[in-house]
């Protein structure tokens, strides 16, 4: 019997994570720009509509805000006004990003922990 490699592991269990009720609503493409948000979060608590649109290079502008909406609609971004301009709108994590991030560095860990124990 042959052991997964930890890579396959580790995606096997994103999948098993965003099948869980409440992130089982996420489309791929959900996952993939959570995922994102979550690493730039990680540097920087500032990150506008327009930033994300930008770098979405793969999608149309009006696609790339769809995807937008669609987090926050499924609770998983709120959107924020910046205060010296009204124009500009930054998206920040919920309560929900922050248990979604937390979950996959629990399951991350426990990979890790499994790989030192083999």
């Amino acid at each position: 019997m042959s052991v997964e490699p930890l890579h396959i592991r580790f995606l096997n269990l994103l999948g098993a994570i965003r099948g869980l009720s409440p992130f089982d609503v996420m489309t791929a493409e959900d996952d993939q720009l959570l995922r994102s948000l979550l690493i730039r979060w990680h540097s920087t608590t500032d990150i506008s509509v327009g930033e994300i649109m930008n770098s979405m290079t793969e999608v149309s502008a009006a696609t790339a805000y769809r995807r937008i909406i669609s987090l926050r609609d499924k609770g998983l971004v709120k959107l924020r006004v910046d205060q010296t301009d009204k124009r500009v709108k930054f998206v920040d994590p919920t309560d929900l990003a922050l248990d979604y991030r937390n979950r996959i560095n629990i399951a991350l860990e426990g990979l890790v922990e499994e790989s030192r124990l083999a």
